[in-house]
């Protein structure tokens, strides 16, 4: 970006290549989709680690004997935790999800195989992970709509970043109108001549639509409450649940408290088993007179 304007900030973005030309395209753009196309099929590699290397560590455990009663380990917390699978980190999925939408609409106008590379990752996600949180993870958690609105929320802009670098792209001049600048050295780089002009070319629809799309954008943020008033919006207002759940510790009885305790070291006593974790044992072993105690079963 140096022969843009301010020379003093663009200056700093000193690349090889000046703009979206057919060098950009030949080494820039050809990593981008051989990424893509590695990531697309990376959900099979993580289906098949989640299956093979659960059952070697519990095929070592069992020394191999097919047998799940048969095992080294001495705590229940530490079997439970070998035979019934590891956590699904929803949020890395989503991450993965938001790192393929951006890459696409930011190179996608001008590399369309990026939308196929996209379309062919979604559906092999899809398919891999009905079967892991089928046969390979813990339940997950209940979880409420405030992580999935968050992702909404983040992806909302990517069609944005469409529309402005897609205009961008298309409206190279070297690729489109045959321009071309005379270089004294083979070992530089063609100067684009691609500034930024208020004209009317086979980009400018684009650019409208970006505009027009920022517009509404600002005047939900500016106007949101207003919109929300008069039914321009999903819900008539925000609705906030606070379940006032308090801390498992602070609030459990002392005798359900010690009956907890006396279950683990009877375990351990007779069966060899420790059935929670030490840690929680020696916090329900300091729990004090509750202000507001659990009623019910406590470790429900």
């Amino acid at each position: 970006m140096t022969e843009h304007s301010p020379t003093y900030i663009t200056k700093y973005i000193a690349g090889r290549h000046h703009d979206y030309m057919p060098d950009w395209y030949a080494e820039v753009g050809a990593k981008i989709t051989q990424t893509m196309l590695i990531n697309s099929i990376l959900p099979y590699v993580g289906l098949t680690t989640g299956f093979l290397i659960p059952m070697i560590k519990r095929k070592l455990d069992q020394k191999f004997s097919g047998n799940p009663y048969k095992t080294k380990k001495t705590s229940m917390a530490a079997y439970k935790d070998l035979y019934s699978g590891s956590d699904y980190v929803i949020h890395f999925k989503y991450s993965g999800v938001l790192n393929i939408v951006y890459i696409t609409m930011m190179y996608g106008m001008g590399m369309p195989i990026l939308f196929v590379l996209a379309a062919f990752n979604f559906f092999n996600q899809w398919v891999c992970e009905r079967i892991i949180v089928a046969y390979c993870v813990k339940l997950p958690p209940a979880l409420d709509d405030k992580l999935t609105i968050n992702a909404i929320n983040m992806l909302k802009w990517a069609p944005i970043l469409l529309l402005f670098n897609g205009y961008w792209m298309i409206s190279n001049k070297q690729i489109y109108q045959n321009v071309f600048t005379f270089i004294d050295k083979s070992t530089e780089t063609m100067p684009s001549k691609h500034f930024v002009y208020f004209g009317v070319n086979w980009g400018t629809p684009m650019l409208f639509m970006a505009c027009v799309a920022v517009f509404i954008i600002a005047i939900q943020k500016i106007f949101a409450d207003y919109l929300m008033k008069w039914g321009f919006a999903m819900a008539s207002k925000e609705i906030k649940v606070d379940e006032d759940l308090p801390n498992f510790f602070k609030s459990v009885k002392l005798s359900q408290a010690d009956e907890l305790i006396h279950e683990n070291v009877n375990m351990q006593n007779n069966f060899l088993f420790n059935l929670n974790d030490p840690d929680t044992i020696a916090r329900l072993d300091e729990t004090k007179v509750p202000k507001k105690s659990i009623q019910g079963t406590p470790w429900y």
